[in-house]
């Protein structure tokens, strides 16, 4: 099954592109796979689209499970199997020690300065971020499912030797 996100970023991105479904945990939780343009890195991508935030389990190439890469945002689904997503800049990076660490909060500052982000979207990336941070304090941000997902076979590159 194929799940269609268009996705937009103030910064970036402003695209659409269609996934294959890897996990499916309901119509507000599911999971793709893709590589990071760097084609070092393996993002394995639960959206929970109810809460407005992403969780990406990050894999290096080789399978080795390096960190989570959680970004705040805005979604909502506008058909069967397709969803919007506005990135709203602010990011938490989730180590597999319990670490976490914030990032991109310039970015968050330059599109409120440049009025990219609307009064609500500023509260609501604020309110995420804080419950994101709050649950991780106590341990529970990561689902035990995510905890527990591998990384799906990469298919064969006919560079690939």
């Amino acid at each position: 099954m194929d799940v269609t996100i268009k996705k937009i970023k103030f910064t970036t991105i402003n695209k659409s592109y269609t996934e294959k479904v890897r996990d499916w945990q309901g119509r507000h939780c599911f999971a793709t796979q893709y590589p990071n343009p760097d084609g070092k890195r393996i993002f394995l991508t639960y959206y929970f689209v109810k809460k407005g935030y992403t969780i990406s389990k990050v894999f290096h190439r080789s399978g080795e499970f390096l960190y989570y890469y959680c970004d705040v945002m805005e979604m909502r689904q506008v058909g069967r199997l397709r969803y919007v997503m506005v990135d709203l800049l602010l990011d938490l990076l989730v180590y597999p020690d319990g670490r976490y660490h914030l990032i991109d909060v310039d970015e968050f500052a330059t599109a409120i300065e440049k009025g990219q982000l609307k009064r609500r979207q500023q509260v609501h990336s604020l309110r995420t971020l804080d419950k994101m941070i709050r649950l991780q304090t106590k341990r529970a941000f990561i689902p035990k499912y995510l905890h527990e997902a591998r990384m799906f076979p990469l298919p064969d590159s006919p560079n690939r030797k």
